[in-house]
């Protein structure tokens, strides 16, 4: 959990500012999950620090959208699949 705040303020990810008066802060949350070798052993335990974003609405409290970004292999084994399949891709 440390690692993940010394990245998180290392990398300059939010920045502090005064609250408004009748506004409320987006909460958070801590994600703890477990990192698996090939053969089953435990490699190392992991944390991530989320945002409670379902409580934010677009406009008002934020501007940007961010939306997660798929890795190369997933979308080449779905071109794979696509093709094999016979599948329609859009």
């Amino acid at each position: 959990m440390r690692e993940e705040m010394n990245a998180l303020e290392r990398n300059q990810t939010w920045e502090i500012v005064k609250l408004l008066k009748d506004k409320k802060p987006v909460g958070c949350k801590w994600v703890y999950t477990l990192k698996y070798k090939a053969d089953g052993s435990l490699e190392r335990y992991k944390a991530r620090l989320v945002a409670k974003g379902f409580t934010q609405t677009f406009g008002i409290d934020y501007q940007e959208i961010f939306a997660p970004v798929a890795k190369m292999n997933t979308i080449r084994i779905l071109f794979t699949l696509s093709a094999n399949l016979g599948w329609c891709m859009q």
